[in-house]
C-alpha cells in the first residue's frame, strides 16, 4: 500500500472533484488521475466513477474508504512514533474537536504552545462522529460528552448553554433566565449538529414545553448576529459576540450546561505526553472560564494510567 496513492483516493473521495483534489494535493490533475489509475490497477477494482458534476465512489469504493483511511492513519502514527524514537521526545500532536470547541478553546490553547518544541495540527470533527472514529485521526479529541471507558480521558470544564440577548433587551441585566420564560420569546438556535441545541431540546421535552417562535441556523455566530440585528434570544455555548449579554438558562433548578472532555487512545504510543497535555488543556480551559464549574478531578494532580 502506497500512502501517496491512498491519500489521493481519500482526497478525491472527500472533494468529489479531481480538479479540486489536485489543487489540495498541490499536483496537476493528470498526475492525480494517473495515481488513481495506478491504485485501482493494483487493487484490481474500480473505486471511483465519473458523473456529470464530478466523481463518486463506487460500491467497492464505499467499502474500501474506511480501510484506506485506517491504513493512512496507521502509517502516519508509525512515522510520528519513529520521529519520537529518533529525537527522544514527543514533537507532533493532532487535536480534534467540533467547530465551536475548536474556535473557543482548542485554537487559543494551541496558540500558547511552543511550536519549536511541539508542532500542533487541529482538525474539525463532526459532533455526530464517534470518539473511536476521531481518535483514529487525532491524538487528543475534545468532545462535549464523556468518552467510553475503553479510552483514557479527563474532564475539562462545564460550559453553560447561554441565552444571549441584545443590550436593549429586557433580560440584558439578568444573570439567569428560566426555561419557561425563554420559550415565550423568539429563540434563535443552531441545528442538532451542535450540542447546545441537543441540550435545549432535551430540557424542553422533559419540561413538557414547546418553542412557538424558533429560528434555526447552521452557526452559533450567525445565531448571535441575528439576535444582535433584531429581537429574540440566541441559545449557544460559544463565547459572546456583537456586544450581546449572556444569561444562564435554568430548568428544574439546574443550569443547562455541556461538559467538555478530552479523550485519547489508552494504547497511544506517547500516552504520558498526551496525558500531560490533556491536563494542561484542562487548566487552560478552567482559567479561560474561571466562573464555571471545573472538571471533577484536579488536572494538576497525577492522573492514573
Amino acid at each position: 500500500m502506497d500512502e501517496r496513492l491512498l491519500t489521493a483516493f481519500l482526497t478525491v473521495a472527500e472533494t468529489q472533484n479531481v480538479s479540486v483534489a489536485a489543487g489540495q494535493l498541490n499536483i496537476t490533475q493528470p498526475a492525480l488521475s494517473r495515481q488513481l489509475q495506478k491504485l485501482q490497477r493494483h487493487l484490481k477494482v474500480d473505486l471511483l466513477q465519473s458523473h456529470h458534476s464530478g466523481v463518486a465512489l463506487t460500491a467497492a469504493g464505499e467499502e474500501f474508504l474506511p480501510v484506506a483511511q485506517q491504513v493512512v492513519n496507521e502509517i502516519r502514527k508509525a512515522e510520528a512514533f519513529a520521529r519520537m524514537l529518533a529525537t527522544g521526545r514527543f514533537s507532533e500532536i493532532t487535536f480534534a474537536a467540533p467547530g465551536t470547541t475548536l474556535i473557543d478553546i482548542v485554537i487559543p490553547f494551541v496558540a500558547t504552545l511552543d511550536s519549536s518544541e511541539l508542532h500542533s495540527h487541529v482538525i474539525e470533527t463532526p459532533l455526530a462522529a464517534s470518539l473511536e472514529q476521531a481518535v483514529n485521526t487525532a491524538d487528543l479529541v475534545i468532545m462535549p460528552s464523556a468518552p467510553p471507558k475503553e479510552f483514557a480521558s479527563i474532564a475539562l470544564v462545564e460550559l453553560p448553554v447561554w441565552a444571549y440577548v441584545a443590550p436593549g433587551h429586557p433580560w440584558a441585566e439578568r444573570d439567569e433566565i428560566a426555561l419557561e420564560e425563554l420559550v415565550e420569546d423568539r429563540v434563535v438556535v443552531t441545528t442538532t449538529d451542535f450540542m447546545s441545541r441537543r441540550v435545549l431540546d432535551g430540557a424542553v421535552d422533559v419540561a413538557g414545553l414547546t418553542v412557538p417562535q424558533i429560528v434555526e441556523t447552521k452557526s452559533g455566530r450567525v445565531a448571535q448576529a441575528l439576535v444582535a440585528a433584531g429581537n429574540g434570544v440566541a441559545v449557544v455555548t460559544e463565547d459572546a459576540y456583537f456586544g450581546l449579554k449572556p444569561a444562564k438558562i435554568v430548568s428544574n433548578g439546574k443550569i443547562l450546561s455541556v461538559w467538555l472532555h478530552a479523550g485519547w487512545r489508552a494504547d497511544h504510543y506517547a500516552y504520558d505526553d498526551v496525558q500531560a497535555l490533556a491536563a494542561r488543556l484542562a487548566r487552560f480551559a478552567q482559567a479561560r472560564y474561571p466562573g464555571l464549574t471545573p472538571g471533577p478531578i484536579d488536572p494538576s494532580a497525577g492522573l492514573p494510567r
